[in-house]
């Protein structure tokens, strides 16, 4: 250990050194003991007690180690510090300014390093603490704000918040910031120094929120040592393989990263490293591989950065699907003249072209068939084509050179006879134009060219439904595509040819972005969906690490054009099935080399690993360790015994004795008698619920829940101990499996502490059932018992849920009453989909109890037999759903596996 790194609080305690010369004289000088001199005579005066003692000097062993208690106590009352980091010396409260927006996650724990170091420092100076974030969150129902401005808080109250702090997937809202400062006139007053932990990239009004803080106190930037600004922009795929882009900041030497390819498992499909090149901002390679690997490609990554600018996800859109063009025999594009051309070069980058017969292609599985008229070879194929379309095949047409011969059976509207002609010899009217396409179509948000012109087109006859079966008009308002679903499929109608004989789309970039919307809605994982979305709901959704995770009620459902990642819309996968797409961070992320101005004054620091230790509590232990080491040594030297001595002296060193075991159970990691019981909870599991002060209540939950361990321990072979009342303020909850929570009127709220624990609690796995036991739920004293509990959205709980399967059949949540059980309505995946929190008011406990002699204060004796018997049921049933998951899942969906398994 470096001596140059400890630090002094109080370097004038350390005056007290100078005691220590006077310490040593005191000590010795005090007379040698007499010396023993063996005379006979002297046998006569054996049993006499003298009054007075002689005095004896201290060993110099004995000596030293009582100087060296002192010295230790002396540098205890100094308060020395190893590696003592000096963010600040002016006086006043600490203002730290938390980066957690998307760019933050990269080096989220330096940053956590650094909160922990400027926390230490506030509480070795007695400082108070605001704490700002920097990323918006959702407010409302549609809204989003920027949270408030925590403080002022104790050094201890910051360090449990931090625990709660995590990186957002967004950009960050400076803007936003300032005001949240400028409205907190009072705090701007008391800070004496701002900590801002952030990196040098630039944001927009970065460099003005930093010139507005230098005015109201000193500011110090804490970064990382190496930025990690790197984000995967673009992801395609071309003929051979991958085209992938990379956006970074500019590098002084090479560098290298590694991207990795992932299925839908998670499965790692590919490594291959990328080479960066000094100063560039952004890299492009091609990575050539078969199209079934490219196909099962779900996203894409940086091997050991964990952000999510740095995951990229496909959607329904990458995928290759299978397209049979409907000719003739030996009919292919293979000129430039060919009337196949345009069709063929819109459809072939993003999708595998097949050119064949309607009988080979209907062999082949495809998953979009294309017929360019009039459908060859249909009156042999018809049934089959028929079987195919209903089973999930997407039949794409269009219109023929003679419009007599177009089958009516396999049209989505009812054609009118002949065509009609714009711009021709005989006709008045002028060419047509598109209008924009209806929210209902999957072409919304494209845009249209105005070169864009029909010259001709097949008329629609005008059916009630004509308007939602129309995805792209004329400015005159008739239909240029019209779809309809038929059952798991669709068909889908271009109301001109794919040449340029009648109008010039196929020519034109619409055309091929009309396919690419396309192309998606067949989708061959997922046949059961033939109705589109308008509004694509979330699927799930990327944390500001990078992982995926089901949506919370906040997630708002999207709609194209995709908007840049928000609080209302993180980065993830929205829609389903064939309609399914990828919004990606990435994508929106540009100049990621760009610099912020700092203001004048300004101290840029960069993070070190070297926390601050305060050594005083250790020199305290080691001054009380030295002092049982001088006790014993003192009984040692004098040959103390409990048995020979005097029943003074005995009493006395057995009062030392206990004394030094006592200090060194204490020191050396004695167990009190709480901690005993948190072994045992770890040791064999039970169950659990939460005190109330409530006598009776808790008399009753301790009754019901040891009723329901009797009745597992008869039925199943779940051995369960006692069950334990426990409080979140004192107690650990990580042992329990499933933990009962009684309301009752005129319960407190929970501390930020305990709240800490619970929102731990329910994250790392844990169960809890909140019972109001009225049978009715009062949302005003819920939602005040529950505030600060990151608890999610509720549901009801259907009867086909894995509860009412993981040991009895049952359909309902039987207890004293009959309400509705409630619970997750999105579990986390991560967590195998088991619901955290259940809720009901059906007083399960008095539904248990298995004594019914037990006197408390809740009526039990309307319960009959049966629906305690019921009751008992779903007790089991709840402590196998919280000890074994949703194993019974894959019971539920067994005839879906064996079919599997037979194919």
């Amino acid at each position: 250990m470096n001596l140059a790194a400890i630090t002094f609080l109080y370097p004038a305690m350390l005056a007290g050194l100078l005691v220590l010369p006077i310490v040593w004289l005191i000590i010795r000088s005090a007379p040698r003991s007499p010396k023993q001199v063996v005379f006979p005579a002297a046998r006569l005066l054996r049993g006499l007690r003298a009054n007075r003692r002689d005095m004896q000097r201290a060993p110099i062993w004995q000596t030293l180690l009582r100087c060296l208690i002192l010295t230790l106590l002396i540098l205890a009352a100094a308060r020395p510090v190893l590696n003592r980091t000096e963010f600040s010396r002016d006086e006043g409260a600490i203002l730290i300014i938390a980066e957690n927006s998307w760019s933050s996650a990269a080096n989220w724990q330096e940053y956590r390093t650094g909160l922990s170091q400027i926390i230490n420092q506030a509480r070795l100076d007695l400082r108070s603490i605001y704490i700002a974030q920097t990323a918006p969150e959702a407010s409302g129902a549609t809204t989003t704000r920027l949270p408030d401005i925590i403080g002022p808080i104790s050094p201890h109250e910051a360090d449990r918040f931090i625990d709660r702090l995590h990186p957002r997937p967004w950009a960050p809202d400076y803007t936003a910031l300032s005001n949240r400062i400028a409205d907190h006139q009072h705090m701007a007053n008391s800070i004496g120094s701002i900590m801002w932990l952030t990196d040098n990239m630039e944001h927009p009004a970065k460099a003005d929120l930093a010139n507005e803080l230098g005015t109201i106190a000193p500011i110090t930037v804490l970064g990382p040592k190496r930025e990690n600004r790197i984000a995967v922009q673009s992801l395609t795929r071309n003929r051979t393989g991958l085209d992938i882009t990379l956006a970074h900041q500019n590098m002084n030497a090479p560098g290298e990263f590694a991207l990795l390819a992932r299925n839908e498992r998670g499965q790692v499909l590919l490594r291959h490293t990328v080479k960066i090149e000094p100063a560039t901002h952004q890299t492009r390679t091609q990575i050539p591989l078969p199209s079934d690997i490219t196909n099962s490609i779900q996203s894409l990554g940086i091997e050991g950065i964990e952000s999510a600018a740095t995951v990229f996800q496909t959607g329904a859109r990458w995928q290759q699907r299978k397209v049979g063009v409907i000719v003739s025999s030996g009919d292919s594009p293979v000129l430039l003249s060919d009337r196949y051309f345009f069709l063929d070069r819109a459809i072939s980058p993003y999708a595998d072209v097949t050119y064949a017969p309607l009988g080979k292609l209907l062999e082949s599985g495809m998953d979009i068939l294309v017929a360019t008229g009039p459908i060859s070879g249909l009156g042999s194929q018809y049934s089959a084509l028929e079987r195919w379309v209903r089973d999930g095949g997407m039949l794409v047409r269009f219109a023929g050179d003679s419009t007599t011969e177009v089958e009516p059976e396999f049209l989505p509207v009812t054609l009118r006879l002949g065509n009609r002609d714009f711009g021709g010899s005989m006709s008045w009217e002028k060419p047509k134009r598109l209008l924009a396409f209806p929210e209902t179509s999957p072409f919304f948000g494209v845009l249209i060219p105005e070169e864009i012109t029909i010259n001709r087109q097949l008329l629609a006859e005008p059916d009630p439904d004509i308007v939602a079966k129309t995805w792209a008009r004329l400015t005159d308002g008739t239909p240029l595509i019209t779809s309809a679903p038929r059952n798991a499929g669709r068909i889908v109608l271009f109301h001109v040819t794919p040449w340029a004989d009648w109008s010039n789309l196929p020519m034109s970039g619409l055309f091929v972005e009309i396919w690419q919307r396309l192309l998606p809605l067949a989708s061959p994982s997922d046949r059961s969906e033939a109705e589109l979305q308008t509004s694509l709901p979330p699927q799930s959704v990327l944390d500001g690490f990078g992982r995926a995770h089901q949506p919370d009620a906040t997630t708002l459902p999207l709609r194209t054009p995709l908007p840049m990642p928000d609080p209302r819309h993180p980065p993830g996968i929205y829609g389903k099935n064939g309609q399914a797409v990828a919004l990606n961070l990435g994508s929106f992320l540009e100049n990621l080399d760009s610099q912020v101005r700092w203001p004048s004054g300004t101290v840029i620091r960069e993070i070190t690993d070297q926390d601050q230790i305060d050594l005083a509590a250790m020199c305290l232990m080691a001054a009380m360790l030295l002092l049982i080491l001088d006790g014993v040594a003192l009984i040692l030297v004098h040959h103390v015994s409990l048995r020979r001595a005097r029943h003074k002296d005995a009493l006395t060193s057995f009062l030392l004795l206990a004394f030094i075991g006592a200090s060194a159970t204490m020191l050396l990691g004695g167990r009190d008698a709480r901690a005993v019981e948190t072994q045992a909870a770890a040791l064999q599991p039970r169950l659990a619920y939460l005190k109330t002060d409530v006598a009776p209540i808790d008399r009753l939950s301790q009754s019901g829940l040891a009723g329901l361990t009797e009745i597992l321990r008869r039925r199943t072979a779940a051995d369960l101990a006692a069950p334990d009342a426990i409080d979140p303020e004192a107690d650990d909850l990580s042992f329990y499996p499933l933990i009962y929570w009684p309301l009752v009127d005129g319960q407190q709220p929970f501390s930020d502490f305990a709240r800490t624990r619970i929102n731990r609690y329910l994250d790392s796995g844990g169960m809890i059932l909140i019972d109001s036991r009225d049978q009715e739920v009062e949302p005003a004293r819920l939602r005040r018992l529950l505030a600060g509990l990151e608890i999610p959205i509720l549901d009801k709980a259907p009867g086909d849920h894995i509860l009412f399967r993981s040991f009895y059949l049952l359909d309902h949540a039987y207890g004293r009453f009959a309400a509705p059980l409630w619970l997750d309505a999105r579990p986390d995946q991560r967590l195998d989909g088991v619901a955290s929190v259940l809720f009901g008011g059906n007083d399960w406990a008095s539904a248990w109890m298995l004594n019914e002699g037990i006197q408390t204060e809740s009526r039990t004796d309307d319960i009959s037999p049966r629906q305690r018997e019921m009751a008992w049921r779903f007790g089991v049933n709840l402590v196998m759903y919280a000890l074994t998951g949703s194993y019974k899942g894959d019971q539920v969906h067994l005839p879906a596996i064996l079919e599997r398994l037979g194919r």
